[in-house]
């Protein structure tokens, strides 16, 4: 499966069974964490085979079960010009759709207290975590979410007339930006493709944790869409 099949096939699962990730999949996903926490400057911590990866911390949504892997997106606001909120949405989308191309079920999850801990991830002085990922084998399948329509999640310039005029490359980028998951299914986002037909402008607009919900929407748009198509507005 590639990232673009696990992108479809991607729902949350909040409920896990005991059955442990195979080593093979803990190389696959700690070797991806290795190179993200290269290329968008974070600290990203891996923890499987615990008795409780939330380390007793409360979720600020969902009720979830099982939980004995988690991917704990950590880093500083002290980075590259994307803020942690954002650069944490993006590289954690990369390690869902990697978990889920594995035969892993994923959710995202914001925990709270995550600074006074029973867990097995450490933070620095200056680092948070905005999320975190569960990984594991779903106890049951996750459901496809609703979305917004795609004129709500894309928009084009009046020189370029309707959405229906855009590129067929923004078509696909917005249909894979409809599939990005986001804090209470709300969207946050929103993709502008600018008057010279290959600019591409992302904003998070008002809603909870709105930028780590544009760094996963930017995700899904830079796969959807195809790199070499298009560029980001500054």
């Amino acid at each position: 499966m590639n990232l673009l099949e696990a992108m479809r096939e991607r729902h949350a699962v909040r409920n896990f069974t005991d059955e442990p990730l195979t080593g093979e999949q803990i190389e696959t996903l700690s070797t991806a964490i290795t190179e993200l926490n290269t290329s968008h400057n974070l600290q990203i911590q891996f923890i499987h085979g615990a008795d409780d990866a939330f380390g007793g911390c409360p979720t600020h949504y969902g009720r979830f079960t099982g939980v004995h892997n988690l991917i704990a997106l950590i880093g500083s606001d002290n980075g590259l010009p994307e803020n942690l909120d954002e650069r944490t949405g993006h590289a954690g989308e990369l390690l869902t759709l990697t978990a889920v191309a594995s035969g892993l079920d994923t959710a995202w999850v914001v925990l709270h207290e995550a600074g006074e801990h029973e867990g097995a991830w450490t933070l620095g002085n200056d680092q948070r975590m905005p999320a975190a990922i569960a990984v594991g084998h779903g106890a049951r399948a996750g459901r496809p979410h609703r979305s917004k329509p795609a004129e709500e999640l894309g928009m084009v310039s009046d020189a370029i007339g309707s959405y229906a005029e855009a590129p067929e490359w923004f078509r696909h980028g917005i249909d894979a930006v409809a599939l990005a998951p986001s804090a209470l299914g709300k969207q946050p986002v929103r993709f502008t493709l600018l008057e010279d037909g290959h600019t591409v402008k992302a904003e998070a607009l008002e809603g909870v944790q709105a930028h780590i919900c544009l760094g996963i929407a930017k995700l899904h748009f830079e796969l959807g869409a195809g790199a070499g198509n298009f560029t980001w507005s500054e």
